[in-house]
Protein backbone atom coordinates (compact mmCIF):
# COMPACT_ATOMS: atom_id res chain seq x y z
CA UNK A 1 0.00 0.00 0.00
CA UNK A 2 1.11 3.48 -0.70
CA UNK A 3 1.84 5.83 2.13
CA UNK A 4 -0.99 8.17 1.05
CA UNK A 5 -3.50 5.30 1.26
CA UNK A 6 -2.42 4.47 4.80
CA UNK A 7 -2.60 8.11 5.89
CA UNK A 8 -6.04 8.45 4.26
CA UNK A 9 -7.34 5.35 6.08
CA UNK A 10 -6.01 6.63 9.41
CA UNK A 11 -7.62 10.02 8.80
CA UNK A 12 -10.97 8.42 7.97
CA UNK A 13 -10.76 6.23 11.09
CA UNK A 14 -10.04 9.30 13.23
CA UNK A 15 -12.99 11.18 11.72
CA UNK A 16 -15.34 8.26 12.33
CA UNK A 17 -14.10 7.95 15.92
CA UNK A 18 -14.62 11.65 16.63
CA UNK A 19 -18.08 11.50 15.03
CA UNK A 20 -19.10 8.59 17.28
CA UNK A 21 -17.65 10.27 20.38
CA UNK A 22 -19.49 13.50 19.62
CA UNK A 23 -22.91 11.94 19.16
CA UNK A 24 -22.74 9.27 21.86
CA UNK A 25 -24.46 10.42 25.03
CA UNK A 26 -22.48 10.00 28.21
CA UNK A 27 -25.35 11.21 30.39
CA UNK A 28 -26.33 9.02 33.30
CA UNK A 29 -29.99 8.38 34.08
CA UNK A 30 -31.15 9.80 37.44
CA UNK A 31 -34.19 11.30 39.16
CA UNK A 32 -34.57 14.96 40.15
CA UNK A 33 -33.15 14.40 43.66
CA UNK A 34 -29.96 12.83 42.31
CA UNK A 35 -29.65 15.55 39.65
CA UNK A 36 -29.94 18.24 42.35
CA UNK A 37 -27.17 16.53 44.34
CA UNK A 38 -24.77 17.12 41.42
CA UNK A 39 -25.70 20.59 40.11
CA UNK A 40 -24.28 21.49 36.73
CA UNK A 41 -23.51 17.87 35.80
CA UNK A 42 -25.26 16.66 32.65
CA UNK A 43 -27.70 13.82 33.23
CA UNK A 44 -30.90 12.25 31.92
CA UNK A 45 -34.21 12.41 33.84
CA UNK A 46 -37.25 10.41 32.72
CA UNK A 47 -40.82 11.16 33.70
CA UNK A 48 -44.19 12.49 32.60
CA UNK A 49 -45.66 15.92 32.05
CA UNK A 50 -47.44 17.32 35.12
CA UNK A 51 -50.71 18.51 33.62
CA UNK A 52 -51.63 20.43 36.81
CA UNK A 53 -49.31 23.23 35.61
CA UNK A 54 -49.52 25.09 32.30
CA UNK A 55 -46.94 24.72 29.54
CA UNK A 56 -45.54 28.21 28.93
CA UNK A 57 -44.17 29.02 25.49
CA UNK A 58 -44.02 32.66 24.39
CA UNK A 59 -42.31 32.83 20.98
CA UNK A 60 -42.60 36.62 20.87
CA UNK A 61 -40.56 36.90 24.08
CA UNK A 62 -38.11 33.99 23.64
CA UNK A 63 -38.66 31.49 20.80
CA UNK A 64 -36.12 29.06 22.26
CA UNK A 65 -37.60 28.69 25.75
CA UNK A 66 -40.37 26.35 26.91
CA UNK A 67 -41.30 26.04 30.59
CA UNK A 68 -43.32 23.17 32.07
CA UNK A 69 -43.41 20.87 35.11
CA UNK A 70 -42.47 17.21 35.03
CA UNK A 71 -42.94 14.32 37.47
CA UNK A 72 -39.94 11.97 37.62
CA UNK A 73 -40.02 8.21 38.27
CA UNK A 74 -39.76 8.82 42.05
CA UNK A 75 -42.85 11.06 41.99
CA UNK A 76 -41.04 14.39 42.48
CA UNK A 77 -42.24 17.38 40.45
CA UNK A 78 -39.81 20.02 39.20
CA UNK A 79 -40.05 23.07 36.99
CA UNK A 80 -38.27 22.40 33.70
CA UNK A 81 -36.80 25.01 31.40
CA UNK A 82 -36.29 23.53 27.94
CA UNK A 83 -33.91 25.53 25.75
CA UNK A 84 -35.86 24.69 22.59
CA UNK A 85 -39.14 25.73 20.99
CA UNK A 86 -42.20 23.93 22.33
CA UNK A 87 -42.30 20.43 20.80
CA UNK A 88 -45.45 19.45 18.96
CA UNK A 89 -47.54 17.04 21.00
CA UNK A 90 -45.94 17.83 24.37
CA UNK A 91 -49.32 17.90 26.13
CA UNK A 92 -50.20 14.47 24.69
CA UNK A 93 -46.90 12.75 25.49
CA UNK A 94 -46.87 9.50 27.47
CA UNK A 95 -43.31 9.89 28.73
CA UNK A 96 -40.46 12.37 28.50
CA UNK A 97 -36.67 11.96 28.64
CA UNK A 98 -34.81 15.18 29.47
CA UNK A 99 -31.08 15.73 29.02
CA UNK A 100 -29.61 18.60 30.99
CA UNK A 101 -28.64 19.64 34.51
CA UNK A 102 -30.11 20.90 37.76
CA UNK A 103 -29.76 24.62 38.38
CA UNK A 104 -31.14 25.84 41.70
CA UNK A 105 -34.55 24.27 42.20
CA UNK A 106 -35.13 23.81 38.45
CA UNK A 107 -33.98 21.46 35.73
CA UNK A 108 -32.48 23.12 32.64
CA UNK A 109 -32.86 20.79 29.66
CA UNK A 110 -30.93 21.11 26.42
CA UNK A 111 -32.58 18.14 24.72
CA UNK A 112 -35.87 16.29 25.08
CA UNK A 113 -37.22 13.02 23.69
CA UNK A 114 -40.93 12.22 23.94
CA UNK A 115 -42.96 9.07 23.60
CA UNK A 116 -46.36 9.96 22.20
CA UNK A 117 -49.43 7.73 22.36
CA UNK A 118 -49.69 5.32 19.49
CA UNK A 119 -52.73 5.26 17.28
CA UNK A 120 -52.12 1.52 17.00
CA UNK A 121 -52.60 0.60 20.65
CA UNK A 122 -55.31 -1.82 21.72
CA UNK A 123 -57.72 0.80 23.12
CA UNK A 124 -57.83 2.66 19.82
CA UNK A 125 -58.21 -0.62 17.92
CA UNK A 126 -61.29 -1.53 19.98
CA UNK A 127 -62.80 1.92 19.45
CA UNK A 128 -62.21 1.76 15.72
CA UNK A 129 -63.71 -1.73 15.52
CA UNK A 130 -66.86 -0.60 17.36
CA UNK A 131 -67.20 2.46 15.10
CA UNK A 132 -66.87 0.42 11.91
CA UNK A 133 -69.40 -2.15 13.13
CA UNK A 134 -71.92 0.61 13.83
CA UNK A 135 -71.55 1.91 10.27
CA UNK A 136 -72.35 -1.49 8.68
Amino acid sequence: MKRTHIVSLLLIAALIGSFIATFTSTSRSVNFTEAAATPGEECKVSGTLNRDYPVVYEPEVDPTKTVFHMVDAAGETKRVILNQPKPTGLENSESIDLYGSAVGGEFHATEMLMKCPSKYNENNHVLLSEETQGES
